[in-house]
């Protein structure tokens, strides 16, 4: 079992009662959060104390097939999309070779050629 040390207790207000601070770190400062951690758990309310988490199976999987990047599309999105651009490539690959189009490639991040 790993030590405890000094830092990683807090006093509270008014009481002379001790507890775990949270262990949250910030993202721009990077200082741990000054709130008591909840009883039994390493965080705040506020930074996830509160949570149980999926329960069951059906809950656990349910999490997993929303998850998102950046807040912004579901990886069923992101697949489609990739779909989508991946035929485009095919598309101006054929379209070069058989000279319907001309100059250069559309702008944008470089494919790996198989």
């Amino acid at each position: 079992m790993e030590s405890d040390s000094a830092d990683d207790f807090i006093q509270i207000y008014g009481t002379h009662a001790r507890c775990r601070r949270c262990g949250a770190k910030s993202k721009r400062s990077q200082q741990r959060c000054r709130g008591p951690a909840m009883r039994g758990k390493r965080v705040c309310r506020i930074h996830g104390g509160k949570s149980t988490g999926p329960r069951t199976f059906d809950g656990r999987e349910l999490c997993a097939d929303a998850k998102r990047i950046h807040g912004r599309e579901t990886l069923v999105q992101r697949a489609k999309r990739a779909k989508v651009m991946a035929e485009l490539t095919e598309i101006e690959d054929i379209s070069l070779q058989c000279g319907l189009m001309v100059g250069n490639r559309r702008p944008g991040p470089r494919r790996s050629r198989q």
